[in-house]
């Protein structure tokens, strides 16, 4: 096998790993559900949580998927498990924002998940 063929062979491998129906979906149901959360609590809201905050939002939405899952509501412990996926990239954004010097109050940050997450962050 030569260096062109191997190149595409792993480029090959790669797309099947990103474009794995499971995370395909996982990521684009976090995605929206980002989009959800900045649009009902907004930026400033984000902002004032402290990094225990964070922690302890992600434990009652962790507790909420376990509490479905072993309830039998698998639809349920699937939103939950993607809401707390979605806390999460906005705890990263949070963190993200601080490094960069964001001010709170300001639209800074929503454009900065723009940039990241896409303009679906503020349309949702």
């Amino acid at each position: 096998m030569n260096e062109i063929e191997e190149l595409r062979a792993e480029n090959e491998r790669l797309k099947a790993l990103i474009n794995a129906p499971h995370t395909h979906h996982f990521l684009e149901a976090v995605r929206s559900e980002v989009a959800h959360q900045v649009e009902r609590w907004g930026t400033v809201h984000d902002r004032a949580k402290e990094p225990a905050d964070w922690f302890w939002l992600l434990g009652y939405l962790g507790g909420k998927a376990l509490a479905s899952h072993v309830a039998g509501d698998n639809e349920k412990a699937l939103h939950h498990t993607i809401s707390s996926a979605a806390v999460l990239a906005n705890w990263w954004a949070h963190i993200k924002g601080a490094e960069l010097g964001f001010t709170p109050g300001s639209s800074d940050l929503q454009k900065f998940l723009e940039e990241t997450f896409g303009s679906s962050v503020v349309q949702a």
